[in-house]
């Protein structure tokens, strides 16, 4: 290669984007540490030093894809969030325009995390993540029960990555999604409003 060499971050970050690419145009499957150092120009013995296995860069592709949605969301609803349906618009919006900014692959490597329990691991505890940002900001407005509302937050996320993932991958149109998705969730939460706080 020549030019100015990469920083270790810079380098790191250029191989993430290859292999969202390798992802989106040749499927999971062809992606390895091996062929991603061919298609980015480089020596296996650098993408390894980065990511040591296959496992570990479906995990780092992930989890960049999962560390921005948690700042777009705690953001926005910091900022914007003041009803129960202002709420519920807000976290609806973010989610999907980080699904749509992060591509199609973002299901993929959803999928593929689901294939090993040290993987099947790491989604469940992103997904957490994702619903305790969830369960806090509805929590002014909403009242569960126990069990019953750990149901339905699981639900709602399920019903969220489903609508999302099909609008990254333009099986939705994204104003349907996202009015779809809001739709849905004051439908689930109806029953469980706080009057006193609306």
């Amino acid at each position: 290669m020549t030019g100015k060499r990469l920083t270790k971050e810079d380098r790191r970050q250029q191989l993430l984007h290859v292999a969202r690419s390798i992802i989106r145009t040749e499927g999971v499957e062809a992606l390895t540490l091996g062929y991603l150092a061919e298609q980015a120009g480089i020596t296996k013995p650098i993408a390894y030093r980065h990511f040591i296995d296959k496992e570990g860069l479906l995990i780092a592709i992930y989890k960049e894809f999962s560390d921005k949605q948690k700042q777009d969301l705690s953001s926005s609803l910091a900022q914007n969030a003041n009803s129960f349906d202002s709420t519920i618009h807000i976290f609806c919006s973010a989610c999907l325009k980080c699904y749509i900014a992060m591509g199609p692959e973002v299901g993929l490597v959803m999928a593929a995390l689901s294939g090993t329990d040290i993987l099947q691991t790491y989604l469940q505890q992103c997904q957490q993540e994702f619903i305790d940002i969830f369960t806090n900001s509805i929590h002014p407005f909403v009242r569960f029960e126990d069990q019953e509302g750990e149901a339905i937050l699981i639900a709602i996320t399920g019903l969220m990555d489903a609508v999302c993932v099909a609008a990254s991958n333009h099986m939705l149109d994204p104003s349907i999604a996202e009015k779809v998705m809001e739709n849905a969730i004051v439908l689930i939460l109806n029953d469980y409003l706080n009057p006193a706080n609306i």
